[in-house]
Formats: C-alpha cells, sequence, structure tokens
C-alpha cells in the first residue's frame, strides 16, 4: 500500500521507526539496546514505543522531523493507543486509516509469503480486534477492506482523503490584507509632519518611503535626506509606540477569521517585518486572538517570498507544504508567486487594481472577506 501510495504521489513515504530486536530489518531504522536507551533517556525523544514479535519498536521525534521535512510521512502503528499517542505527541494534521481484512485473509496472505511465524501474526490478528472493540469510540478517518479492495484503489482513496484535508489550511498576508495599514500609517505621517510643520512635499517623501515598509533604515534615510527634528533611532522607537495602537482591521476581518476557524481551518498570518511592531499591531487590531499562529519574517529568519517562511508558517500549526493550502495576500510578488511557489493555492487582494501581469492567482479577490468566501468554497 505504501508502495503504490508513493507511486501516486513522490510526497508519500514510509516512516521507518527504530526497530531493536531479531527478525525482519527492511522498512525499519535497526538500532541497538544503547541507542534505545539514548532515546529513553533524551526528554520528549520517544514519542511512542511498543514491543512485538521479541523486538521494541519506536516512534521517535528526530525521525518523524526528518519525514515531515521530506514529505508525507505514512506511518504502519497496530494499536490504538499508539496512534493517540502519535496525535498527542506530535501534533500534525494526521489521516486515520484502519487496513482490514477477516483472520483467514491474513492466515491465506501469511501462508503465501511463507512466513515462519504465521501463529504470532494470527494472535497478532486477535490482539488487533481486541484493541479496537476496546476502543470503539476511536473513529478512524477511512476504513478500507483489504480483502475487497485492491492496493491501487486503496492508495487513490487514501490520497483522495487526504487532498480533502488540503485546503484546510490558509496562510495570510497581515499588512493592508487583514489591516489597514496604509491609512494609520498616512495618519500617522501627517501627524508627525503638522506636529513639526513639515511641508507637503515632505510628508509625500515620507508616504512614499514608507508606504511598503517601514523599520530603522528607512528612517535614517529620511532623517538624512529631510533634517528631521529626530534622531532615526527616536523616530523608529516612537513610531513603534505610536503606529501600533491606531491600526483596524478591516471591516467584518475578525468575524470571518474566526467562522473559518469554526469550520476546522487552521490559520496563520504570514508577515513580513519586525517582531516587535508586528506583534504590536496583531494585538492592538485583535487579529492576533482570531488566528492559530503567527510568523514573522525577523523571528522566521526569512521574508516571503522565500519558500521557508511558509515552510514554518505550516509547520507551526503541525501542517507541511507538502498538503497543500492556500496563501492569501494583497502583494503580487511576494504573496502570490512566493505562494505559488511554495506549492500553494493563492488567492490575489485587489483593493480594486487591475492584475499587474504574469502567472495570474486562483482567484482574484475584492478585499479578504471575499478572498476567505472563496477559499472556505473551494474547499467544499
Amino acid at each position: 500500500m505504501t508502495r503504490v501510495l508513493s507511486e501516486l504521489e513522490p510526497a508519500f513515504g514510509l516512516f521507518s521507526r527504530v526497530k531493536v530486536g531479531p527478525g525482519r530489518s527492511a522498512g525499519y531504522r535497526m538500532g541497538t539496546p544503547e541507542h534505545l536507551a539514548q532515546l529513553r533517556a533524551t526528554a520528549g525523544a520517544v514519542v511512542y514505543e511498543n514491543s512485538r514479535y521479541d523486538s521494541t519498536y519506536v516512534t521517535d521525534r528526530p525521525g518523524l522531523d526528518a519525514a515531515f521535512e521530506a514529505g508525507v510521512p505514512v506511518m504502519h502503528l497496530g494499536q490504538v493507543d499508539g496512534m493517540r499517542a502519535v496525535m498527542d505527541g506530535y501534533p500534525a494534521d494526521w489521516l486515520t486509516v484502519l487496513l482490514w481484512c477477516p483472520k483467514e485473509s491474513t492466515a491465506a496472505r501469511s501462508a503465501d509469503r511463507g512466513d515462519a511465524d504465521t501463529p504470532a501474526r494470527l494472535a497478532a490478528w486477535d490482539a488487533t480486534k481486541a484493541d479496537l472493540d476496546a476502543n470503539l469510540g476511536f473513529r478512524f478517518d477511512l476504513v478500507v477492506r483489504t480483502d475487497t479492495v485492491p492496493p491501487e484503489q486503496a492508495a487513490e482513496q487514501i490520497r483522495q482523503a487526504l487532498a480533502e484535508r488540503e485546503q484546510q489550511l490558509v496562510l495570510l498576508d497581515f499588512d493592508d490584507t487583514l489591516i489597514d495599514r496604509l491609512t494609520a500609517v498616512t495618519a500617522w505621517i501627517s501627524g508627525y509632519c503638522a506636529e513639526h510643520g513639515m511641508a507637503p512635499e515632505a510628508e509625500q517623501r515620507m508616504l512614499g518611503a514608507m508606504q511598503i515598509r517601514a523599520d530603522l533604515h528607512t528612517f535614517e534615510d529620511l532623517c538624512a535626506e529631510l533634517g528631521l527634528p529626530e534622531s532615526a533611532d527616536q523616530l523608529w522607537a516612537r513610531y513603534n509606540a505610536e503606529l501600533p495602537v491606531t491600526v483596524q482591521p478591516y471591516s467584518g476581518v475578525l468575524d470571518a477569521l474566526n467562522a473559518v476557524r469554526t469550520e476546522g481551518w487552521r490559520v496563520v498570518v504570514v508577515t513580513n517585518g519586525g517582531a516587535e511592531i508586528q506583534r504590536a499591531k496583531l494585538k492592538s487590531s485583535g487579529v492576533a486572538d482570531m488566528v492559530d499562529a503567527v510568523c514573522i519574517s525577523e523571528e522566521a529568519g526569512a521574508r516571503k517570498p522565500d519558500r521557508l517562511i511558509f515552510e514554518t508558517a505550516a509547520a507551526s500549526v503541525g501542517r507541511s507544504l507538502a498538503q497543500g493550502g492556500w496563501m492569501v495576500g494583497d502583494n503580487a510578488e511576494v504573496d502570490v508567486v512566493g505562494g505559488r511557489e511554495a506549492g500553494l493555492r493563492t488567492v490575489w487582494v485587489s483593493h480594486g487594481r487591475s492584475w499587474p501581469g504574469g502567472a495570474e492567482p486562483d482567484y482574484i479577490a475584492r478585499d479578504v472577506l471575499d478572498a476567505l468566501d472563496h477559499v472556505r468554497g473551494g474547499a467544499r
């Protein structure tokens, strides 16, 4: 089944548990008792451990980290408690699948393979059945009868079930997508210039420099060019303190975010900028309380359109870019092109502008409310 899945989608790959003991080594990372002791001694390294067939099997955190980096891990587990332990101990968008066949089919398959341990495998079937009966409250996302459904069809069912979840992640730009940054910046510049009696030309120059992005370097350039009455450091500190309390989300945004999350979506803000001012704006605007996570370039070590920041944002809610999702933003280059190159579907928030050209996004929205409506509809 795993082989057919990887043929359908190369991103699928078997997660090789650490195995310590005799028997088959294919599909495992064979370890030693010393290796097992080291894993047990490292806090958080063992996500789940069980014993069967005179061997110990370990689902380890370092192995899972590497598997998710590589793509979509396929994990083989035979106990409900193991599935719960992994889902609780390593949060991700897990798809749980029960591959089931009658006991007589298990016996026939074992005989056909020439297994030397058929009685042990049948005992494992009995133990698995008892485990399922004891955990009737556990609901699998998908149940496949492997005695009636061929591997190719079953693998396609699994792939399709995961694809249906593909859209349940939405990454959102912040400035001028969720909040009206431009209006706040314009008002701040106007107030500053009025306070110091500055000419309209200076006001326009400041707006031109700060319209898209403002940081300490921006103020250093403006101080040098315009001879502003404060140092760049003083001006940057004042801007950080004064601007966040004035920003407002666009009308209806907070309710829309709440609705999206209520439907089961994971919502992450992905924004370029400094951590201090962005987090202050997120809190002041109320957006911070309406999303699952925030990924800021200064903290992530990468800026949009770098793929790394999208990967970091997805991972912050236990997702992988291999599962897909949406990127919504008002910047054609960093949000749309960057999102597309990261493997995401994209929505451009136009604010009435015409698309500037190049490969178009999946959808052009009037505003973020229109964008979120499309994303939600596209998932149904």
